[in-house]
This record gives structure tokens, C-alpha cells and sequence, in this order.
């Protein structure tokens, strides 16, 4: 057998094996689900189970991103972050929480870090963009033309977007709203 002949059947071994690889996964989650499904149809509490925590339920991103940092912080250095601000004008109350009043199209910087979980527009506050920030928080920025896309991650001082002349900033946390008077 010469050298070229063992590199084709090598080759040739190589292919085959990643699709029976492949297959194999694709057979094994087949059967998962069907297991899955069976053990639904005839136990009405797995089912309730299953709907509750698998279906209905939302994901924290703020768990799993504050997982990851601690896992990364260990094997990395923490990197110093300058942190951008908007240069705002005036500031007042606005419904559930502030409106800025800022040059035209001035950039907005996002407050801190987290996942962009909606993108559109929400009633008095024109295209929203929420953010789920890695503190547990939602934040929500409105009347922002976004440069930002739905499931982004996002980092703490990154521009968000802009505004013309005013933007409105809400922050909730457990479907409540916090008082901002500090801010």
C-alpha cells in the first residue's frame, strides 16, 4: 500500500465515521424524545412538569452570565473598562421612570452589562430596546433608533443606540419598578 492509497482510506474512514458520529446522535435524541413523550402521555405530572419548568418558563440570563463570569474570572484577569456616558441636558420623571433630554442624535450608552431581550415599540416610550442586565434588572431604554440586535450581549458602557433630543430609562427589577431619583 503506497502513502496516497492510506491517506484516501484514511480519508474515506474519516467521513464515514463523522456521519455514523452524526447518525448516532441523531438516532440517541430521537429516542430521548420519544421516551420523553411517552412517559407524558401517560404520567399527567411529569406532564405538568415538563410544561411548567421546560415550556412556560423563561431563561435568566443574568444566572447563567454571572456563572460564566465567575468561571472566567478564574482563569483570566479582570480588564479595567472605561465606562461612556451621554451627555444629558435635563432630566425629569416620565411615567415609570426618567426622560433625558440630550443633544440630537446623541449616542447612549448602556448602563451596565447584559443580554438585549426585545427590540420595538412599547406604549409612551416609541421603539424600546429592554435589556437583561447581568444584575437580575431589566432596563428599559426608549425612543433609541437601536445599532444593537435582539439576543446581543451587550457590555457596560457599549453605545445602545441614539437618541434625538430625549430617551426615556425605566429599570425593573422582579416585574417592579425602581425609583430612579438617584440616578
Amino acid at each position: 500500500m503506497t502513502y496516497e492509497e492510506y491517506k484516501n482510506s484514511k480519508n474515506k474512514n474519516t467521513k464515514t465515521s463523522i456521519i455514523k458520529k452524526l447518525l448516532s446522535k441523531i438516532f440517541s435524541l430521537i429516542i430521548f424524545t420519544l421516551i420523553i413523550m411517552t412517559i407524558c402521555n401517560f404520567s399527567p405530572k411529569f406532564k405538568n412538569f415538563i410544561i411548567n419548568n421546560v415550556l412556560d418558563s423563561t431563561m435568566d440570563f443574568s444566572k447563567f452570565n454571572n456563572l460564566m463570569d465567575n468561571f472566567s474570572s478564574t482563569f483570566k484577569k479582570e480588564k479595567l473598562q472605561s465606562v461612556s456616558k451621554t451627555e444629558v441636558k435635563n432630566k425629569e420623571k416620565y411615567l415609570d421612570g426618567v426622560k433625558y433630554f440630550v443633544h440630537e442624535n446623541e449616542n447612549v450608552y448602556l448602563k451596565d452589562s447584559g443580554i438585549v431581550t426585545f427590540i420595538g415599540q412599547k406604549d409612551g416610550y416609541n421603539n424600546t430596546i429592554i435589556i437583561q442586565q447581568s444584575n437580575g434588572y431589566y432596563a428599559w431604554y426608549g425612543n433609541i433608533k437601536e445599532s444593537v440586535k435582539l439576543y446581543d450581549y451587550v457590555e457596560k458602557g457599549s453605545i445602545l443606540g441614539t437618541a434625538s433630543n430625549e430617551y426615556y430609562y425605566v429599570l425593573l427589577k422582579n416585574d417592579k419598578v425602581i425609583n430612579l431619583d438617584e440616578s
